[in-house]
């Protein structure tokens, strides 16, 4: 992380202190920030936040779609057809 957590003003890694708003930098802080960043590709509520936010909302749910798919084995896919063909089946023989 090569920013000021206070300010997002660039650093250089050797720095300690903020040459634009004077804060120290902590580890710790950074640490933080590291987490929080990668929580928020990562996680449910972070891919949702990202594709509501987005200008093409459509779009970007197809990325996303096609992440989850990619990440998935054979067998979790075929898994999947199957609930999805068995609700549909049940669907229609109630309809």
């Amino acid at each position: 992380m090569n920013k000021c957590p206070s300010c997002g003003y660039e650093r250089k890694v050797s720095d300690i202190r903020c040459p634009e708003c004077g804060s120290f930098y902590s580890k710790i802080a950074e640490l933080i920030a590291e987490e929080e960043d990668y929580e928020e590709k990562h996680s449910l509520r972070g891919r949702c936040l990202r594709i509501l936010k987005a200008d093409d909302i459509k779009r970007e749910l197809r990325i996303e779609l096609d992440q989850v798919i990619a990440g998935l084995s054979k067998k979790a896919i075929f898994t999947l057809f199957v609930i999805i063909a068995f609700v549909f089946a049940l669907t229609l023989s109630v309809l």
